[in-house]
């Protein structure tokens, strides 16, 4: 689960040094992240800036600085005084109180509300990496997409559906009181549908977070039946789910180069199909052959795939020497080829290429992912 942020505003720097210590060497280490102002001036300048989105637990001098009649309805604040009374327009706690008991209310008002994840047309947006042959690149681009739009400021959830998983590259906190998501929440979604409710508990609840995607994922099952059994009802219980909760503004989905029923349901529920080639025969004349199979065997569910899915060359080195499987195909985007990446020794490379990230940041662009920065990469 990905840690909550917190903007604190105390004038006792002892009282701020007490309580990050404490949070260094308790649980809430991996749990919390709190940025402490001491000074009033300096946490107005840092608040006025505009590029916190979690919790602000502060004084009411501070508050005072910094709300207004616009930004006391848009973020999500807490006063904190000598005994928790009410002295603001909002809810106020008491400073003065073990540490555990506070930082548990303070991460309590950091759930997030039906009301927190702002989206195109109000809805998630989900996208599908798919290609016709393995090797193609379809999880280091998932995974870089998903980095990306993470850094942009909106709520991404990795659903890697492969029935070998490539989270593995990703780390985690491997301390949780309660092991591998997935497979608890394919059995409590099955057995929520056959009493015909909805699960109570947000997708998050069944998360671990990678701090290189700065997102959500699963942890991969231990056994790989679950996945290889896993059925077209099952994967679009899952999937409706993730989106249906509201939790996430986008969910980008890694497949496999199969034609099992999950990865049919993934790419029928998906808003966007990024199809990744390389310039290869291989390639090339699989993807021709699982085109025309999908035309003649499956003519609707062809049509609606051409008009969502986006073809991209990755691997891409300045030209390209094949001729493209199908006359009407147009290339939307290209990744480039990275060398170093031929043998790799160390997982982090693959998330630091500049050339790499600023093709991926482009066919952000290019989708439907409101991503407006335009001054490089972050890195």
């Amino acid at each position: 689960m990905a840690p909550v942020h917190i903007v604190l505003g105390v004038e006792d720097s002892q009282y701020i040094e007490l309580l990050l210590r404490y949070v260094r060497e308790s649980e809430y280490g991996s749990k919390v992240r709190i940025r402490a102002f001491s000074n009033i001036a300096t946490f107005r300048t840092y608040m006025n800036i505009g590029e916190h989105s979690g919790l602000v637990a502060a004084e009411e001098s501070f508050l005072k600085s910094w709300l207004d009649s616009e930004n006391i309805q848009q973020y999500r604040w807490v006063c904190l005084n000598e005994y928790g009374e009410t002295t603001l327009e909002g809810p106020s706690i008491a400073k003065y109180q073990p540490l555990q008991s506070l930082l548990e209310q303070l991460c309590a008002m950091t759930k997030p509300t039906s009301t927190d994840v702002v989206r195109r047309d109000n809805r998630t947006i989900v996208t599908m990496v798919h290609s016709a042959v393995p090797g193609s690149g379809k999880s280091i681009t998932a995974i870089n997409m998903v980095k990306q739009l993470s850094m942009s400021g909106h709520h991404v959830f990795y659903l890697n559906l492969e029935s070998a998983s490539s989270t593995w590259l990703l780390h985690w906190d491997q301390q949780r009181e309660q092991s591998n998501g997935l497979s608890r929440l394919l059995y409590d979604l099955q057995a929520f549908a056959e009493k015909k409710e909805i699960p109570t508990h947000l997708p998050s609840s069944y998360a671990i977070h990678a701090e290189e995607m700065k997102a959500d994922t699963f942890e991969p099952p231990e056994n790989l039946n679950e996945l290889l059994r896993m059925t077209a009802e099952e994967t679009q219980m899952l999937i409706r789910y993730l989106v249906n909760s509201g939790e996430y503004d986008h969910i980008v989905i890694d497949g496999e180069s199969s034609w099992h029923e999950r990865i049919q349901v993934a790419l029928q529920e998906s808003d966007r199909v990024l199809w990744l080639m390389t310039d290869d025969l291989p390639c090339m004349n699989k993807t021709a052959i699982w085109m025309s199979y999908w035309e003649n065997h499956y003519a609707s569910l062809y049509q609606e795939l051409r008009a969502k899915t986006s073809f991209v060359m990755n691997k891409f080195n300045g030209s390209i020497v094949n001729v493209l499987p199908l006359e009407d195909m147009q290339l939307e985007g290209t990744l480039a080829y990275v060398p170093s990446w031929k043998q790799v020794t160390n997982s982090e490379l693959l998330w630091c290429s500049p050339i790499f990230q600023r093709d991926i940041l482009k066919l952000c662009q290019s989708g439907t992912y409101d991503i407006y920065s335009t001054d490089g990469v972050k890195m």
